[in-house]
């Protein structure tokens, strides 16, 4: 009985792959949401580059709607390939799926 380690180095590093697009996807799908929340004023970018509680004179421009559903539909599609990618790994690990 032996390690066939092709096999195992082959596991290892489509589990290494698959954990950073998870990641990076759920990141960005994050950086999206946070954008349509400032776009949508309830956050503001001060001068030195850090994020605040937004204050009474924000502008909010008109017309600034259609871009925040845009953002957050972006950043839901983001979270439903994460959550998609999630159940396809379990699938793939519990064999009375298949």
């Amino acid at each position: 009985m032996g390690i066939d380690w092709f096999a195992f180095l082959t596991v290892a590093i489509v589990a290494v792959v698959a954990s950073c697009f998870v990641v990076a996807v759920y990141s960005v799908g994050l950086r999206f949401w946070s954008a349509a929340d400032t776009r949508a004023g309830k956050f503001t970018v001060k001068e030195d580059g850090t994020i605040g509680p937004a204050t009474a004179g924000f502008p909010n421009p008109q017309g600034a709607s259609g871009a925040v559903r845009g953002l957050r539909a972006l950043a839901v599609t983001c979270f439903v390939v994460c959550g998609a990618a999630v159940l396809y790994g379990i699938y793939l690990i519990v064999p009375q799926f298949h």
